[in-house]
């Protein structure tokens, strides 16, 4: 019995210590059971043609418009009319709210 106790505190401290450097998504661990066992196969190496016509640097061209820099500091007038805005927000949806009748 003791010994069962000693296993089970082992087993307590060490399943943290081995989940640091488990794999960190299933897909992962499927992956390494498979390549455990043998079912998996390497990737093979590119063919000789496509080795020698790509380029070493694939260039990235983005489909999406790159996004506007946020302007970091701001006026304050500019702050002024944004408290403005929140301001008009929160009064419009306390209107709404307003009208909404609970159910009994």
């Amino acid at each position: 019995m003791k010994s069962l106790r000693l296993a089970l505190i082992a087993a307590a401290f060490a399943a943290p210590a081995m989940a640091q450097e488990g794999p960190s998504t299933g897909g992962q661990a499927i992956g390494g059971l498979f390549d455990a066992l043998g079912l998996r196969k390497p990737v093979p190496a590119p063919a000789d043609f496509v080795r020698e016509t790509r380029p070493r640097q694939l260039d990235y061209v983005p489909l999406a418009p790159a996004p506007e820099p946020v302007q970091a500091k701001k006026n304050a007038s500019d702050l002024q009319a944004a408290g403005a805005a929140l301001d008009r927000a929160a009064a419009e949806n306390k209107r709404r709210a307003a009208r909404v009748k609970i159910p009994d």
